[in-house]
């Protein structure tokens, strides 16, 4: 089973096959188009769960739209949900298991984390902050719900994910696999996961030059110190807890990624790590980047320092619309680019 896609849990080409059979007699481009924009609504269901989120960790609405506004300017984000993908879905849902864990008790956890493990393995990574949390009827849920995919793919590959690099890796075994871990260039990988996150020309995988994405790696790596001074030197109240919460979300989802990332050097000597994963967490990722610039520049400059940072995004959108797609690309598809992006920074001014 080599098809990539035929190894994709079901839930998203489950909902896409109803337009897709609608739009039947349509013309094959016109059909792409319009099921590429059904993706963008469905991963714009993050902006509200964002919203929702950020108002209930820092109890001002002015932060909690800045959060939505730093989501919609991003470029690398926008091109990940531009396109007929099961990662669509798993933004939405994953910004909706976030939702339910930082309110901590939506009776809805267990459907949100079944619908996720039905769009994407790589959402059993939040199955042990449900158990170290004891959600066992969340769990449980979540089990009765997508179980039986999970079950199909270790009789069919031996592994959970029926993923096939997963399966190359596993038939060589653990000694095969810890000699790989020592010989893997851990470095390469991170900073290869770092910039198809920050931005990426889509699968023609143009880059920025070396410098631009050092500017966001630096932003990044002062908000992680930042929370990580404050959650080890401070008590750890009703708020920290549920940053702690975020935090586990995002090293859970790495050490997932980092899995793969050794089962693609195992199959293909490549050091390399799929950065665009991490867009499925992006929720999580915009309320942490607002949480470390409040600790940095307390409660009267954050919102000056979020609007820096999306101010960013938006000069590396403009940068990369006008100077690198719109060369490979034709003029109407980077209108419809950017069209589509300021949709999302009003649809999050709206809200």
């Amino acid at each position: 089973m080599f098809l990539y896609e035929a190894q994709q849990p079901p839930l998203y080409y489950w909902i896409l096959s109803i337009p897709n059979r609608v739009l039947a007699c349509a013309p094959i481009a016109d059909r792409v188009f319009r099921l590429r924009l059904i993706s963008i609504l469905i991963a714009s269901l993050a902006i509200p769960f964002a919203y929702l989120a950020a108002f209930e960790l820092f109890r001002r609405r002015a932060v909690a739209l800045s959060v939505c506004a730093l989501i919609a300017s991003m470029p690398g984000f926008m091109i990940d949900i531009a396109r007929i993908s099961n990662d669509v879905l798993a933004v939405a849902v994953a910004s909706w298991i976030i939702w339910s864990m930082v309110r901590n008790q939506s009776p809805w956890l267990g459907l949100a984390l079944g619908a996720g493990l039905l769009t994407k393995a790589y959402f059993l990574a939040f199955v042990p902050l449900l158990i170290l949390r004891r959600r066992f009827y969340s769990l449980a849920a979540s089990i009765a719900i997508a179980g039986w995919w999970y079950w199909r793919n270790f009789r069919l590959t031996g592994t959970w994910t029926g993923e096939f690099l997963d399966a190359s890796a596993t038939k060589l075994g653990w000694a095969a696999k810890f000699t790989a871990f020592r010989d893997e260039h851990w470095l390469k990988t991170l900073d290869s996961a770092a910039w198809t996150h920050i931005w990426t020309g889509a699968w023609s995988f143009f880059t920025l030059r070396s410098w631009m994405y050092r500017v966001f790696e630096v932003v990044f790596a002062i908000a992680a110190l930042m929370l990580t001074i404050a959650l080890v030197r401070r008590p750890l109240g009703r708020c920290k807890r549920k940053l702690a919460l975020l935090c586990s979300v995002e090293a859970l989802f790495a050490l997932g990624i980092s899995y793969h990332a050794l089962s693609i050097f195992m199959a293909k000597n490549i050091y390399f790590a799929p950065g665009w994963y991490f867009y499925s967490l992006i929720d999580a990722e915009a309320i942490l980047l607002a949480a470390g610039m409040l600790i940095l520049t307390g409660r009267r400059r954050v919102l000056a320092a979020i609007t820096c940072l999306t101010g960013l995004f938006v000069a590396l959108d403009l940068y990369t619309t006008n100077f690198i797609l719109v060369r490979h690309y034709s003029a109407p598809v980077s209108m419809v680019y950017m069209i589509a992006t300021v949709a999302l920074i009003i649809l999050s001014a709206i809200l």
